[in-house]
């Protein structure tokens, strides 16, 4: 057996166990993304997630602070501009979520026909800080993909 012969063997059998585990890891994606009703925040301990179950959006305070949301269809935020309110007593009662609390959304009042992903956007407010006019704020999003 030549060098050549050799070298060519062993690319070949790397490019097939390559293979092997890309149609491995992609079936066990798909599989994994079929199953998957609903989608949660990863993170163990989050201080907010966001799932949904069936025709309705859950957003799920875990914090012992109260915080506020905005959800919108992910695919019309490069064509908006929007900002949290300044203060709590600014916001609106219906983007209010109590500690431990969550907030039921029927999915159908914030989505159109062509959505795929809702975005929750979250914050809350941290202790104001003397002489300051605003409150510092807590802020984050979480993209929830819709089931197919």
């Amino acid at each position: 057996m030549s060098i050549t012969d050799f070298r060519n063997q062993w690319l070949t059998m790397g490019l097939v166990a390559c293979c092997g585990l890309l149609l491995v890891g992609c079936s066990l994606m798909t599989s994994l993304r079929d199953k998957a009703t609903s989608v949660v925040n990863p993170f163990v301990g989050a201080p907010v997630t966001a799932a949904i179950d069936g025709k309705t959006l859950i957003i799920a305070n875990n914090t012992d602070e109260t915080v506020y949301h905005l959800v919108l269809p992910t695919d019309i935020l490069p064509v908006i501009e929007w900002a949290p309110c300044l203060a709590p007593e600014a916001c609106p009662a219906e983007q209010r979520i109590e500690p431990g609390d969550e907030k039921r959304i029927a999915v159908n009042s914030v989505v159109r026909e062509e959505t795929e992903s809702i975005t929750v956007f979250w914050w809350g407010y941290l202790k104001k800080l003397p002489g300051a006019s605003i409150p510092p704020m807590e802020m984050d999003e979480i993209v929830v993909p819709l089931p197919k």
